[in-house]
């Protein structure tokens, strides 16, 4: 058999969007999926964010004085220019790990952009300030359409693309006053991350659908964020803060997984130090602590009381 081709292979584009995009549901089901990526951008490959500058915010601002509600995830990461570039694919292999190699980043970056496309129906996304630069991109249009899934520069290439800035704490001042905030009123802990790295990634959407009169119960979705198996690694590895109409949640302190109930009769974690130098399969031994430079490890197993692999959602993640 022969074949000739003289054609690109075609998809409908509207069908493809809605492929793509319907298994985003639910607003925490798109959280998650933002704060996914902000563990990503964070990693030595990408932003290569230092540990104590790790920390991130989930913004609510409910509908009021005539405009609209809107969400959002602050982080410090900083998206560049080659950042907003990749973005701006729909179903790419490569988006989320760009050559790092690592199994668990193979994804088609469509989660993100995924829920800024489908759950609002006013404008969303991505802002990044970096060495002094701008970079914007987003969604904006008729919700469901070809032309609102068709990424575009914000509000326009010559203000949007590669913009050099003037001011660093502007820019987030601006970014911030949707939300009701100021750089001040920010946690202290992002506060310092914002001074150490002068830059910073805002993704937000404005008119979030399914809201009563524009209303976020709060609780509810910080609650089911938590819960949510795509936001398990990002909790544990960085410092997601929730603010709602200006106003820092859970008395001020980073958000948490749920505590994982022990088995009973092991209530308590059992830790083993681990021994100065360990044995190789070739009988050499090697030293964990590179010769007394370093402190003692420890292996420290915990148990839980329920199954879980089974625990489906809550704890198999985990």
């Amino acid at each position: 058999m022969s074949i000739e081709r003289n054609e690109p292979i075609h998809f409908h584009e509207k069908g493809t969007l809605e492929a793509v995009t319907r298994w985003i549901a639910t607003h925490h089901d798109g959280i998650a999926e933002w704060l996914k990526n902000v563990r990503r951008q964070y990693q030595v490959d990408r932003a290569n964010v230092a540990e104590n500058h790790r920390v991130a915010a989930l913004l609510l601002q409910d509908a009021r004085d005539g405009k609209p509600a809107r969400i959002g995830v602050l982080d410090m990461g900083g998206a560049t220019l080659e950042d907003v570039s990749a973005w701006s694919t729909w179903q790419d292999t490569a988006a989320s790990h760009r050559g790092s190699g690592l199994q668990e980043e193979e994804t088609q970056g469509n989660g993100g952009k995924a829920y800024m496309y489908r759950l609002f129906s006013g404008p969303a996304r991505i802002l990044g300030i970096r060495d002094r630069h701008r970079n914007c991109k987003g969604f904006d249009g008729e919700v469901g359409t070809v032309e609102r899934g068709t990424p575009g520069w914000m509000p326009n290439l010559a203000a949007g693309r590669d913009v050099e800035i003037s001011s660093f704490e502007a820019e987030l001042r601006h970014a911030l006053e949707p939300f009701g905030l100021s750089i001040v009123n920010l946690p202290k802990p992002l506060r310092a991350a914002i001074a150490g790295r002068k830059s910073f990634t805002l993704v937000e959407g404005e008119l979030p659908s399914g809201l009563y009169k524009g209303q976020i119960d709060a609780d509810e979705f910080i609650g089911k964020v938590v819960r949510h198996e795509q936001s398990t690694l990002c909790l544990e590895q960085v410092d997601v803060y929730a603010i709602h109409n200006g106003r820092v949640l859970n008395e001020g302190k980073k958000l948490e997984l749920p505590l994982i109930m022990p088995y009973p009769g092991i209530d308590s974690p059992v830790v083993h130090e681990i021994p100065e130098q360990l044995e190789l399969d070739n009988g050499r031994e090697v030293s964990t602590t590179e010769g007394g430079t370093k402190p003692k490890g420890r292996l420290v197993l915990h148990t839980s009381f329920e199954n879980m692999p089974n625990a489906y959602r809550n704890l198999r993640p985990r």
